[in-house]
């Protein structure tokens, strides 16, 4: 243990049927499922005469499923439209057209700083670091209709509406309203993207480079192709069930989050909640089963080298929180990676809960 030494003192977050995280927290411990099938998002059946049991669909056969459909059932934060702009100091003009997302980010930021002790007034001018991890989705907006046909007599319009809504713009409205000197930017990996950040964001206080660092992972969805494609893909589940490590998986169920947490140098912490003691990323390269297989040999080779660059013994490791993506294609990868990497390869003879 070191006083430099990079731990989370903060957090802060919105999640599905949670407001917080500690509603999040009575959720799981209670077993409450967050997964509703309601049309908050949009019209249920709305690509066919689907039938749906409250929002789940109800089949005889996997095979009965009509894949034109969207199923509904999704993890969805409910609360999204409530904002106060003069809190943080921004136009209102602008702030009708920032995306849900960006504004729930200004709120955690600061709920994360003020959950480690701090007045987030304190760090105004300071090597603060911004680093949001998101999913970026082409071609899912366009122009507005009410504006397309008419573009230049709209430029106005389409300026706001457009700076506004780029997810660029993430970490650097983040750096304006709190006046964080450090880097600023997103991170897109895929379903990694918030780890990623995490990543940089550590590789940058041990360097020195910034002396806290806010991390943030955000993911909402409000178009509804987006879920149609990846259902009938097999990448999310079209029933709406994550079968995990099961041999009817038929993909992931989405789950929305906008969340942060705060880190710094446990010398300056008011409070721990965890100590970081390793964030590494790699990626497969080339393979001939194609780009998008996960490889078990790349992420072993990750997991080894994350534990025995800060000397930790794999056996002391008590709980393994896995992606587990309900898959055909990724559990099996990601459990023989965990297998190889915590039980096999150190000689474990008791049981890794995941």
């Amino acid at each position: 243990m070191s006083l430099n030494d990079v731990v989370i003192s903060g957090m802060s977050g919105r999640f599905p049927l949670s407001d917080t995280t500690d509603e999040l927290a009575k959720n799981l411990f209670d077993g409450t499922d967050m997964i509703t099938g309601d049309d908050t998002r949009w019209p249920i059946g709305i690509y066919s005469t689907m039938k749906y049991n409250q929002g789940l669909v109800v089949l005889s056969k996997l095979n009965d499923l009509n894949l034109n459909d969207i199923c509904p059932r999704m993890g969805k934060i409910m609360d999204c439209n409530r904002f106060d702009s003069s809190f943080f100091g921004l136009m209102e003009q602008m702030v009708d057209e920032i995306d849900p997302q960006a504004r729930m980010l200004l709120e955690i930021t600061y709920e994360a700083i003020a959950d480690a002790g701090i007045n987030p007034q304190e760090l105004r001018g300071s090597q603060t670091g911004v680093y949001v991890g998101v999913s970026i989705y082409a071609m899912t907006d366009g122009y507005p209709e009410d504006i397309q046909p008419d573009l230049r007599s709209s430029l106005q319009s389409a300026m706001l509406q457009t700076t506004a809504n780029t997810k660029t713009f993430y970490a650097s409205r983040i750096s304006y309203v709190y006046d964080f000197k450090g880097p600023s930017m997103i991170v897109d990996t895929a379903c990694s993207a918030g780890l990623s950040a995490m990543t940089l964001a550590m590789n940058d206080m041990r360097l020195g480079h910034i002396d806290n660092a806010v991390v943030c992972g955000t993911h909402m969805l409000f178009e509804p192709f987006i879920y149609q494609f990846q259902q009938e893909l097999n990448i999310c589940s079209p029933r709406g069930v994550a079968a995990v490590l099961d041999r009817e998986a038929d993909g992931f169920v989405k789950g929305e989050s906008v969340c942060c947490v705060f880190l710094q140098r446990r010398h300056n912490a008011r409070r721990i909640y965890a100590t970081v003691l390793s964030s590494r990323m790699n990626i497969d390269g080339n393979k001939t089963v194609g780009m998008y297989f996960p490889s078990a040999e790349a992420q072993e080779e990750l997991m080894v080298k994350s534990y025995s660059e800060v000397n930790v013994d794999p056996l002391a490791l008590t709980y393994f929180e896995a992606h587990c993506t309900g898959t055909k294609a990724g559990d099996p990868q990601e459990l023989k990676a965990i297998y190889n990497a915590y039980c096999k390869r150190p000689g474990r003879t008791e049981p890794l809960p995941l």
